[in-house]
């Protein structure tokens, strides 16, 4: 085996040491000549051209295919028609090539012909082990190694800075617009990945390989749809490990916007509202727009980190202070009141007579803008206060002292600052200094660090999850004793619940009248009857259902009236018995419960039960595995917090009893697939206790 040979595949493809191009092209008009311009600008190694006919492309000696090479290269871009790929692409892996960049379209975006195409390339990746980026992509660009694999940017446009920044987008189209906004908004993009239809490579699996490269420091990513969902999230817990900001922007939230993101690149669509909670679970920050997305990238690229939310805003504009003042507390940031000696010693540095404030935001007015020296004292001064963890300053895009101020100001502290600015200027995007144009965003940005920068500890590693082989069997047991019946009656289903040691209700099942008196006595108190058939999951509906029923014969008429009711309104459904529960006191009712998405699988919702679980449909989702740490953090994001800190929000062991709860449905959902949904409502919650009143579980049988 080659030395070239012997570096993993993946590695071949995105830090290639030569390439080859098939369809290369002089026409520089044409894609393949376009493409071929911006490979021989910048790579330092072999690039060796394909062609059928010409001798020389470009200036460089073609090849008349790839079995010509005089040896195996790194990785090879393909744009050929899309009959012509799996072929070409067979031939690379068959020449010892390591990956190919497909540009080509003509695939699963197109229907059924163009998906057996890409099957047909999927399966040559599969059984060759070459890896490819595509096809219909635009291809990548990896700055420091001077691989401009791409047509996002021609030949004549100036080469971006390599930085610590990488940008992966499923899009390519979309994402060369987001690269040129990147570029012009002074982001030092290193990498730049689009995937297209995601034959072999996808979004996850390049953000994985790129987290562990050491010139990247920030992962930017663009997505319509998520595939390999298990590597996104070790993706996450690494950049957390590493202290790299992951940044993510999700296209197709709308029902409308899911079809298109399906017909652009043939692709599963699961729930926004899910990626949003995995992605809050595993630290992932979610932009809501692309300025948002570069926005991030531009606070993060430096990598400096937030002591705390205090913030300083200097300021020559009185109302521009006042503004992002504002915006701080939008953000999350507080905006201390400086204290009097720190007043003092600003005032001091003030020219005479000084109409500002010292107080916070800092006013230094028109007057000391205009006399350099004193400006930058001021501003030096507020940069180094004990007072402040970030600082903000407001100026003018026009080259002079202040502006020079602030580059020295920003390269002589480590603290995290944004300049708002009338424009973007070529002087601090020399420099690095964070610019922004909009005080919201501005703030923003200082927000979204002080919170990164806070940040907890990681949440459990799935992959170490172990399951509990005895009450997998028990719960199995219950399940195919319910066969074929989907959805199980509330009894077995609360009999599952307690084998995960959920809390449940004191209940027995009967069949008669005086069987119901005597386990009335039994459970003891005031009880509910309820009926239990396959044919009345919801038991209202049928009048199946008699509460606070106590003594004798408040039972026995209970009982009687309630089965009479439901021969009348439901004479299809077949009773299997009546269950006798114990009333549980209640002065708050949650829902507790697993659905699984398309691309995530099972997730945890908790929200407010009973009768306002419609009102208020808020819920708090967790993906499984989790601890009941997360998931107090959880239940602390509903009701802006009311939840846990409200008057009559939950006591401390109740939100502990809660959590566990959450952990336990959690560990179900992983262990047995073959349940579809559950749904536990209400949760009833008492006196530090949480006992699950009812409970519906929707199976999978064979």
């Amino acid at each position: 085996m080659t030395m070239t040979e012997s570096r993993p595949a993946l590695d071949r493809l995105l830090s290639p040491r030569s390439i080859a191009m098939v369809g290369a092209s002089n026409a520089r008009t044409r894609i393949g000549g376009s493409v071929f311009a911006n490979l021989l600008r910048a790579f330092p190694g072999e690039v060796h051209p394909i062609h059928p006919k010409d001798e020389v492309v470009q200036g460089r000696p073609a090849f008349r295919s790839v079995a010509h090479l005089p040896e195996p290269v790194d990785m090879a871009v393909v744009a050929v028609p899309a009959a012509a790929v799996v072929d070409v692409v067979a031939e690379c892996a068959a020449r010892g090539i390591g990956g190919a960049t497909v540009i080509t379209s003509g695939f699963a975006e197109t229907g059924a012909e163009g998906r057996e195409l890409q099957d047909r390339l999927t399966e040559v990746a599969r059984t060759t082990g070459i890896r490819l980026i595509g096809p219909n992509c635009i291809g990548y660009m990896n700055a420091h190694d001077g691989v401009m694999a791409n047509f996002m940017l021609t030949a004549d446009e100036p080469l971006p800075i390599a930085g610590p920044v990488a940008l992966v987008s499923q899009s390519g189209g979309f994402g060369s617009y987001i690269t040129h906004k990147a570029i012009l908004a002074g982001l030092r993009l290193g990498w730049f990945v689009s995937t297209g239809n995601e034959a072999d490579v996808n979004v996850a699996g390049v953000l994985r390989h790129l987290v562990e490269r050491p010139e990247v420091g920030v992962l930017l990513s663009f997505i319509e749809t998520l595939r390999d969902p298990e590597v996104f999230i070790a993706t996450a817990r690494r950049a957390a490990e590493l202290d790299k900001p992951m940044v993510l922007l999700k296209a197709g939230r709308s029902e409308e916007a899911a079809r298109a993101a399906m017909s652009h690149t043939a692709s599963i669509v699961g729930s926004a509202t899910v990626l949003d909670a995995v992605c809050r679970q595993y630290g992932v920050i979610v932009a809501q727009t692309m300025e948002e997305l570069l926005d991030l990238g531009t606070i993060f690229q430096d990598g400096r980190r937030a002591r705390g939310p205090r913030t300083i805003v200097m300021t020559a504009s009185g109302g521009a202070g006042v503004l992002l003042a504002d915006e701080a507390r939008h953000a999350g940031l507080s905006v201390p009141v400086l204290p009097e000696e720190e007043q003092r010693d600003l005032a001091a540095k003030m020219p005479v007579p000084f109409y500002g404030s010292t107080g916070n935001p800092v006013d230094t007015t028109a007057q000391t803008t205009a006399m350099p020296g004193a400006y930058r004292q001021v501003l030096m001064s507020v940069a180094g206060s004990p007072s402040a963890d970030m600082l903000a300053a407001v100026t003018w895009a026009t080259p002079g002292p202040a502006n020079d101020a602030i580059v020295e100001m920003y390269q002589t502290t480590d603290r995290p600052v944004a300049i708002l600015s009338t424009a973007w200027t070529e002087q601090f995007q020399a420099a690095g200094v964070p610019t922004y144009t909009d005080p919201r965003r501005a703030m923003a940005a200082l927000g979204a660090l002080a919170a990164y920068s806070a940040r907890g500890p990681l949440p459990p590693d799935p992959a170490a999850f172990v399951p509990d082989a005895a009450r997998v069997r028990e719960a199995r047991e219950l399940i195919a004793a319910a066969a074929p019946q989907t959805v199980l009656l509330e009894s077995t289903g609360k009999r599952v619940l307690a084998r995960y040691g959920i809390p449940v209700t004191r209940e027995e099942l009967v069949h008669d009248a005086e069987a119901a008196v005597e386990a009335a006595a039994r459970v003891g108190g005031p009880v509910a009857l309820k009926v239990m058939s396959y044919r009345l999951p919801h038991k209202s509906d049928a009048g199946a259902i008699r509460l606070g029923l106590a003594g004798a014969e408040e039972v026995r008429a209970g009982y009687r009236d309630m089965l009479a009711e439901v021969a009348a309104r439901a004479p299809e459904a077949v009773v299997e018995g009546v269950l006798v529960q114990q009333m549980v006191p209640a002065r708050l009712e949650l829902t507790c419960g697993v659905q699984r998405d398309p691309v995530f699988g099972p997730m945890v919702a908790v929200g407010l039960g009973g009768v306002l679980v419609e009102v208020l449909a808020e819920a708090a989702l967790l993906r499984p595995p989790f601890d009941a740490a997360t998931a107090e953090k959880a239940l602390g994001g509903l009701l802006g917090g009311r939840l846990l800190h409200g008057r009559r929000g939950l006591s401390e062991p109740e939100r502990r009893a809660v959590a566990e709860i959450m952990v336990r449905l959690g560990e179900l959902a992983l262990e047995l697939d073959e349940v579809a949904e559950i749904d536990v409502n209400p949760l009833r919650v008492a006196d530090g206790r949480v006992c699950a009143a009812d409970a519906l579980i929707v199976v999978r049988h064979g």
